[in-house]
């Protein structure tokens, strides 16, 4: 995935993968809802803070200095919760192709073709006694 211009990679169906990103994912989520660390500081400050725990969170995830070389150093906040989110969208992406795949090999699927085969061979069937129908009224009324 690219995030900022740094191709990093990520398998979210790893299982340690994924574990790793849920679990620093929550952190970041607790860590920026820790209320004591923003007493007393000015507004740039809660935002280098939040910066902070951003980076952590990548660096915990891609290795020390992976934040260093996505945000060059800067605490921007837009940058660094654009970043946290395409990561956010990187997981959701994944858990909706799991889902998909899940559902394609799930154990009931065999029930599941089978049903949409009798639907398939009963719209046939109805079709052909249609045009049957109609045809047969045709011909009653060229008589």
């Amino acid at each position: 995935m690219n995030i900022l211009g740094i191709e990093l990679e990520y398998d979210f169906f790893d299982a340690g993968q994924l574990e790793a990103y849920e679990r620093e994912n929550q952190k970041v989520a607790d860590d920026i809802k820790e209320p004591t660390q923003y007493k007393g500081k000015s507004t740039a400050d809660s935002l280098r803070i939040q910066c902070r725990i951003v980076d952590n969170f990548f660096d915990a995830l891609f290795g020390a200095g992976t934040a260093r070389k996505i945000f060059k150093g800067k605490a921007n906040i837009r940058d660094h919760m654009e970043a946290f989110a395409i990561m956010a969208q990187g997981a959701m992406n994944a858990r909706k192709e799991f889902d998909a795949i899940e559902d394609k090999y799930a154990p009931n699927r065999a029930e599941r073709r089978q049903a949409e085969r009798n639907s398939r061979q009963a719209q046939k069937q109805s079709t052909r006694n249609f045009q049957q129908h109609a045809a047969g009224k045709g011909k009653k009324h060229n008589r």
